[in-house]
């Protein structure tokens, strides 16, 4: 069979135990709306009652597949701090690539510490670029983080039409928070208060919030490493 009508395809994914929710046809209207399923081509019913809607009959598999993704899914929250941990340890990695033994006792150390010196570490290139530079000196690191946040938006377009959601809302992540430093800088720039209230909030909600979130995690995994050590040598643990 090459298609499958609307109310054959409810019973189908019923008999699947695929959950399409209260209001079945709704459902799968609205997937296909969304482009996550082909749209149903119109046939005349055989006994020339009306018309029908009928999908392929790859659509069950679909809508399985979509179902799936969609119970086992991260949210905007998981992905966001995923995304927020693999900047400050990128940040970090960048720090240690060429440091020598001074400057590595004294990032460790600062890792280590109870102060948020590790938050303000991480977070300083972006705000530097929000206050600190000139226009001049902000060019060439605006256009960077708008070339990013672009690209991240097409990788995301990429990703939906394969129908891989968590790797689309990964790159879409990824495209608000370049984004949203940019377009703070650029709202100061040009003195748009409005702007700036609202891509103020943005930057503070999916930039800072989730690198300081990161950045505690980060440290707490570096002194229960360093505990650990400590308790196999037979030394006292940190204070």
């Amino acid at each position: 069979m090459d298609d499958i009508t609307l109310e054959e395809l409810i019973k189908q994914a019923h008999k699947r135990k695929i959950d399409l929710g209260e209001e079945p046809e709704k459902t799968i209207k609205n997937c296909s709306a969304m482009g996550l399923i082909p749209k149903p081509a119109r046939k005349k019913k055989k006994d020339g009652s009306g018309i029908t809607l009928v999908y392929p009959e790859k659509t069950l598999n679909k809508l399985r597949h979509i179902k799936a993704l969609k119970s086992e899914g991260l949210t905007l929250e998981q992905i966001r701090d995923n995304f927020a941990i693999l900047y400050v340890q990128n940040s970090l990695s960048d720090l240690f690539k060429d440091a020598d033994d001074n400057k590595v006792k004294q990032l460790a150390k600062m890792i280590g510490g109870k102060e948020k010196e590790l938050e303000a570490m991480v977070e300083s290139p972006l705000v530097y670029l929000i206050e600190g530079m000139s226009s001049k000196e902000a060019k060439k690191l605006l256009t960077l983080f708008c070339g990013v946040g672009f690209y991240s938006m097409l990788e995301a377009q990429k990703e939906l039409e394969k129908f891989n959601f968590n790797d689309a809302r990964k790159a879409l992540f990824k495209a608000i928070f370049y984004n949203s430093i940019a377009m703070l800088r650029m709202a100061r720039t040009t003195n748009d208060k409005n702007l700036e209230k609202a891509a103020s909030k943005v930057y503070e909600e999916m930039v800072l919030e989730p690198i300081s979130k990161a950045s505690s995690l980060v440290r707490k995994q570096f002194i229960n490493s360093v505990e650990d050590y400590l308790e196999e040598k037979g030394f006292d643990k940190i204070d």
